[in-house]
């Protein structure tokens, strides 16, 4: 394709990791040990899409109940967090999440993903993943995996899915997938921060996907934590202090932001894991910001090309192809793509 700016070698390098090595993430549970999506009991609406977009995809989740703000006390919350300045909702979000990072170590999970009732991916999220995962193992220099844990152990988070990300403003060295047909144009996506002009100077901005060690993150729709991470973070946010939603406090821990020990994140962008909002009311979206938002707004899946959600009554039928959610061709992505012929691209190491 014309815009593509062909790179040269050796600054930039394909990793040898081959997808026979990382087929595990194809299984029911992404490659990760175990899988968990949090939700209000009361939301059956969204438990039931979440359970069926899961199933078509060929994964599965494990339901933990997010906690509603009356059952909150004051006396059990760390330092910081005050009912009375902060939403009660905000910090039943982040007892919810603590919840699933206490679940993780109990379990004694190496891996787990976590995602929000309210979680969309592309239909082509296994294929997605296999090369996030050789991006991750190629920035930490890896060249063999365990078949059992393809994306690794030596890391704490990763923030698939979410509002943003950004790396560190001088980090030089990322992996970048060009000519990637699920990344969604410029305008029809989330902003984002970090060294991006130099980067695009490279690589085309509108049709590349990014990897890279994360500084800064937004929105929990899904991530994933090791069992080294979920000690890191529990203990950051339960147990010390916290003083922000739980979003920015783990984009704290990230950045290494004030007296946090840093840990280590990596990230895609434009993010994997996006957020969905089905036709009708505003006031039905969240549950964190309740409102009486009366206004109707259309179906709509942020940041990603060929939604799940949106695609969902085709894949229920065992349609063989899916439609981008605009509908509209651009050079690196179609509108139709078939499910059996789709041929995700490879990334490049730049360093």
């Amino acid at each position: 394709m014309e815009h593509m700016r062909q790179p040269s070698i050796p600054r930039f390098s394909q990793p040898g990791i081959r997808d026979a090595a990382l087929e595990h993430i194809l299984n029911e549970t992404l490659g990760f040990q175990h899988i968990y999506a949090i939700g209000l009991k009361e939301r059956t609406d969204k438990r039931d899409f979440l359970t069926v977009a899961a199933s078509v995809t060929g994964f599965k989740v494990e339901w933990l109940d997010g906690v509603l703000s009356q059952n909150l006390q004051q006396k059990s919350l760390p330092s910081g967090y005050n009912l009375t300045t902060l939403s009660p909702n905000i910090v039943g979000c982040w007892r919810a999440h603590m919840n699933a990072l206490n679940s993780v170590i109990e379990n004694s999970y190496s891996t787990a993903l976590i995602l929000e009732d309210d979680a969309d991916w592309d239909v082509t999220i296994k294929f997605q993943l296999r090369e996030f995962a050789r991006g991750i193992q190629s920035l930490k220099g890896i060249t063999t995996v365990s078949k059992q844990a393809p994306y690794g152990t030596d890391w704490d988070l990763l923030w698939i899915g979410g509002c943003a990300s950004g790396p560190d403003a001088n980090q030089t060295q990322f992996y970048a997938i060009p000519d990637d047909p699920t990344v969604p144009s410029v305008q029809r996506r989330a902003t984002w921060s970090g060294p991006l002009d130099s980067w695009k100077e490279q690589f085309p901005e509108d049709s590349t996907r990014f990897i890279y060690r994360a500084e800064a993150g937004c929105c929990t729709y899904g991530y994933a934590v090791t069992n080294r991470g979920a000690k890191k973070i529990l203990t950051a946010l339960a147990i010390d202090h916290i003083e922000a939603p739980v979003d920015n406090a783990m984009s704290e821990l990230c950045g290494g932001l004030g007296d946090r020990q840093r840990i280590d994140c990596f990230a895609p962008f434009p993010n994997l894991i996006g957020t969905y909002r089905p036709a009708g009311p505003a006031y039905r979206d969240s549950d964190i910001a309740v409102t009486g938002d009366q206004r109707i707004h259309e179906e709509q899946a942020f940041n990603l090309v060929y939604s799940t959600r949106r695609n969902i009554h085709r894949l229920v039928a065992g349609e063989p192809s899916v439609f981008s959610q605009w509908g509209e061709v651009s050079p690196w992505s179609p509108v139709e793509i078939s499910l059996q012929e789709f041929i995700y691209p490879r990334g490049y190491h730049v360093n």
